[in-house]
């Protein structure tokens, strides 16, 4: 059975085969695999919401300053960020109740989408939106993402 690595909600790991890096509860949070593929290197970020905007409690809740610090992470392994690709899973609309404050879930993508594009990280994969939770397992042998549940509220 391979190593498994658990990352709770606003929080991040790096990790390298033949470990597992897995995430569970992943609403309106989206959670960012970011996967240095010749090395089988990697890091899992459950990211919580967009920017910052000045609350530094928990750097790692946002993706403003979370993504900044897991590529800083991969670097003292030797992984720069012109040798990563990402997978996206979540952003959904969790609480209809709470839709007239806005979609922060595709907030959450759209922020996390800009600052990978910025940094030139190509998006290899998605699975985002729709209204139901989801659980992952980031197989850092492969690079496989599997979504080993979902959660309808």
């Amino acid at each position: 059975m391979k190593p498994k690595i658990n990352v709770d909600t606003s929080d991040f790991a790096v990790g390298s085969a033949p470990q597992v890096l897995t995430t569970a509860g992943i609403g309106s949070c989206v959670a960012v695999c970011l996967y240095q593929k010749e090395r089988h290197i990697g890091a899992l970020l459950h990211i919580m919401l967009p920017r910052a905007e000045g609350d530094h409690l928990n750097p790692r809740r946002f993706a403003d300053t979370a993504i900044n610090l897991a590529i800083l992470e991969l670097g003292k392994h030797s992984v720069g960020p012109d040798e990563l690709t990402a997978k996206l899973v979540g952003g959904a609309q969790m609480f209809k109740a709470f839709a007239s404050a806005g979609n922060i879930g595709m907030r959450n993508v759209e922020e996390i989408r800009r600052i990978l594009q910025t940094i030139g990280i190509p998006i290899e994969a998605e699975d985002i939106g729709g209204n139901t939770g989801r659980n992952l397992e980031f197989d850092l042998d492969s690079g496989l993402v599997t979504i080993i549940g979902r959660v309808t509220t």
